[in-house]
């Protein structure tokens, strides 16, 4: 016998509970839990899946020069923000620091990551606008927002309670940050390499 699946639309009000319990598929993959009220996400294009593969070489990269890696990064991993209001969000990059001899599951559910990465795509103002208020109350440190329309990037670092905007980088400058000393991005190698698909209208 097969468990149909749920008819669900943006606005469906569910708890974090049911959000949580929602099947395994490749439909649900595209879904955030806001105050109580789902979220179908656009699904990446071209250039978004092009800077997330380019991010991903360099983080591994600079992690794999470690004995003792100083961070773990994930791509699309399931944050909890608030189980109690119904927040649960899915970066494009979620980055925990470790301190050295740590092995816990820094991961976990229930853990919120120090830095977070999202990539620009069709509905722009949630991750300029609703993301910034969402990881800035979660106290997230750092929210870096990628805008391969432009090829810049808006560094947020967390102060009192809310982000303070870094200068705004382009392909000529080079992604650092204090929480990861040593990692260093050249943005001409995300923005502007050799062979780049075409921008999305």
């Amino acid at each position: 016998m097969t468990t149909s699946k749920p008819k669900l639309r943006t606005g469906t009000r569910m708890s974090a509970a049911e959000y949580l319990e929602l099947p395994d598929i490749d439909e649900y993959r595209w879904l955030e839990l806001d105050d109580g009220a789902l979220y179908f996400m656009p699904r990446p294009r071209r250039a978004h899946l092009f800077v997330s593969a380019r991010l991903t070489a360099y983080f591994d990269n600079h992690l794999e020069s470690f004995d003792d890696p100083p961070a773990e990064v994930y791509t699309e991993l399931v944050i909890i923000i608030s189980r109690e209001t119904g927040r649960i969000l899915i970066p494009d990059f979620s980055i925990f620091l470790r301190s050295p001899g740590d092995d816990s599951d820094i991961s976990s559910a229930g853990n919120i990551p120090d830095i977070v990465i999202e990539i620009l795509s069709t509905d722009r103002s949630r991750d300029l606008v609703r993301k910034r208020q969402l990881y800035a109350e979660a106290g997230i440190r750092e929210y870096w927002i990628f805008d391969p329309q432009n090829d810049t990037v808006l560094p947020l670092e967390l102060q009192d309670g809310e982000y303070i905007e870094r200068p705004t980088l382009t392909a000529a400058d080079t992604l650092t940050t204090p929480l990861l000393p040593g990692l260093s991005i050249p943005l001409a190698d995300i923005f502007q390499p050799r062979r780049r698909p075409p921008r999305d209208e």
